[in-house]
């Protein structure tokens, strides 16, 4: 029997990494992009084939499926997990960074689905698993670009789930909540800093602070392993459901933002970050 071809995108570290270990380990033919050719020893480590993709940049995307193609006739399974988030404060936000912050989280994935669909369509079936998050679900301030991006990738899992279901692919959001990955790391270096008498000083250390708890040893943050387990469960299962929260987080506070009065639920978050 044809082993199944997974494509996993970010795979250098996280959730990425691990769900392409997994995978590998589950006898899939695993296929994990990085954005740094030197990183190709530590995926193939893992058991899986490395290949360069930029989500950003069309001609590494289009390369790496063909490649595919060629060996394997398509990809049976992608998961679109590359992603960062862009913190700061709206007003202070570049648009450059905005638009970056959209072209990763929202464009990539989206033509990467454009791009592995005929194969698809031609085997008569597929999975097309988005990585969303909590913050596709739940409005947050101080990462207000992510949290845009992950809105965004809501709808797209929506929209492309109802417009390709004739063609026997499925599409599956996965929305885990806090994880503990150097994603946090990415998301503070890249906070924007703004001038020292800026007006949200204070609040850029609020959400500072919130954010480093992501590095913690909280309960409540989960580790790439576990979203990994729920991945491979939404690719293996004879009906997977449309949406996998992952995590107490995921669960809970969407639940507790539709029970809130609006009011109610700016002060719950204005108190997560320590804020009047």
């Amino acid at each position: 029997m044809k082993q199944p071809v997974v494509l996993i995108t970010g795979a250098s570290s996280g959730i990425g990494k691990a769900t392409a270990q997994l995978f590998a380990e589950q006898g899939y033919v695993a296929y994990g992009t990085v954005r740094r050719r030197e990183a190709f020893p530590e995926i193939q480590a893992l058991g899986c084939h490395a290949l360069y993709v930029d989500v950003t940049d069309e001609q590494s995307m289009t390369d790496a499926v063909e490649v595919i193609e060629a060996k394997h006739g398509g990809v049976d399974i992608l998961v679109n997990n590359a992603g960062y988030s862009q913190a700061g404060p709206l007003e202070e936000l570049a648009l450059t960074a905005v638009r970056q912050q959209f072209e990763t989280n929202v464009f990539g994935p989206l033509r990467m689905s454009q791009m592995v669909l005929p194969g698809m369509r031609r085997k008569g079936w597929g999975r097309i698993i988005n990585v969303s998050s909590v913050a596709g679900l739940v409005t947050m301030m101080g990462t207000g670009a992510y949290t845009m991006s992950k809105h965004a990738v809501e709808c797209l899992s929506d929209v492309l789930r109802y417009e390709i279901k004739s063609f026997g692919v499925d599409v599956i959001t996965i929305q885990p909540g806090g994880v503990s990955t150097n994603f946090t790391r990415v998301e503070e270096a890249l906070f924007c800093q703004g001038d020292q008498n800026s007006p949200y000083a204070k609040f850029r250390e609020s959400v500072l602070k919130t954010l480093r708890q992501g590095e913690s040893s909280n309960r409540l943050i989960l580790k790439p392993e576990q979203v990994a387990q729920v991945i491979l469960k939404a690719a293996t299962v004879p009906r997977p459901r449309k949406r996998y929260k992952v995590g107490l987080l995921a669960k809970v506070l969407p639940r507790v933002q539709h029970v809130l009065p609006e009011f109610m639920w700016d002060r719950f978050v204005a108190s997560l970050y320590s804020m009047d």
